[in-house]
């Protein structure tokens, strides 16, 4: 399948698949890789990747049974716009839009940009909705990042303290974060809801049970240039939810922290945006 590489003169890369516009591979200067793709991952162009940064939209998860979960954009192919270096940054940007194909599956006009902002320090990616429609639609939209780490029972997830969450895992429930450190010792599925009361710089950690940091991580909003509450997925399926592409002891190098407007359906203006970010800074 087709695929772009940005190289970063620092010494960054990124790899971006057109099919689903699905960033893969995020390394450092020294090389290191940072984010998980699973060794079960189908690359037939007809199946999601499994692992990388899945684009979702326009559902999340199955509410509209006619559509695949997640919607259709994981698994579009994409258009490149435009591909642009400098000494500061390279940058990407994917584009898809209505067609016959999704037309059938959900009758609105859009136009998705996806965008990769790769620096010395830094990956930088934003989903971008526009409404080309002539009336309202409503959406969910989520960067489905999985983040390459060492042992899931040895990481945290730290910045989400205070904020309510929706357990998937225990029947939806409703519940309170209290403890600063999200320990994933089983198999985890949580939407924290999002808060604007809560910092957008850095506001989530991804580290080890000892403090040692392994990733920044800003995760924002925007529907129409206005902030909203950007919500925050966690999710590990452990053995006991890994899909058939994700063979165990898979489940164990990674944790997926992903920003989103998915804790409800969002209704977007005609010809007006939404946008759904998420910058890593690796520590």
């Amino acid at each position: 399948m087709d695929m772009v590489t940005l190289r970063h003169m620092s010494g960054a890369s990124a790899e971006i698949y057109l099919f689903g516009g699905t960033l893969t591979s995020y390394k450092t200067p020294d090389g290191t890789e940072k984010i998980f793709v699973s060794p079960g991952a189908i690359f037939d162009g007809k199946k999601a990747i499994r692992g990388g940064v899945p684009l979702v939209f326009p559902q999340f998860g199955q509410p509209d049974k006619a559509m695949a979960q997640h919607g259709f954009a994981r698994s579009s192919v994409w258009d490149v716009e435009s591909i642009n270096d400098s000494p500061e940054r390279s940058l990407l940007i994917l584009r898809l839009s209505d067609s016959e194909e999704t037309l059938s599956k959900w009758p609105h006009k859009f136009l998705l940009r996806f965008s990769v902002q790769l620096t010395a320090v830094s990956l930088e990616m934003k989903l971008t909705v526009t409404n080309m429609d002539d009336k309202p639609f409503s959406f969910q939209a989520l960067l489905h990042t999985y983040f390459a780490i060492p042992d899931i029972g040895d990481a945290a997830v730290r910045g989400l303290a205070g904020r309510k969450f929706v357990d998937k895992v225990d029947e939806g429930k409703e519940k309170l974060q209290e403890d600063a450190d999200i320990h994933l010792s089983k198999f985890t599925d949580r939407v924290y809801m999002g808060d604007l009361t809560f910092p957008l710089e850095k506001d989530v950690i991804i580290c080890n049970k000892a403090g040692a940091t392994a990733f920044f991580v800003c995760n924002g909003a925007t529907i129409g240039g206005e902030n909203q509450p950007c919500d925050v997925v966690v999710w590990n399926p452990y053995e006991e939810a890994s899909p058939g592409d994700l063979p165990p002891p898979a489940f164990k190098n990674f944790v997926c922290v992903e920003p989103g407007l998915v804790n409800k359906a969002h209704e977007l203006q005609p010809s007006k945006h939404a946008v759904v970010s998420q910058k890593i800074i690796s520590a």
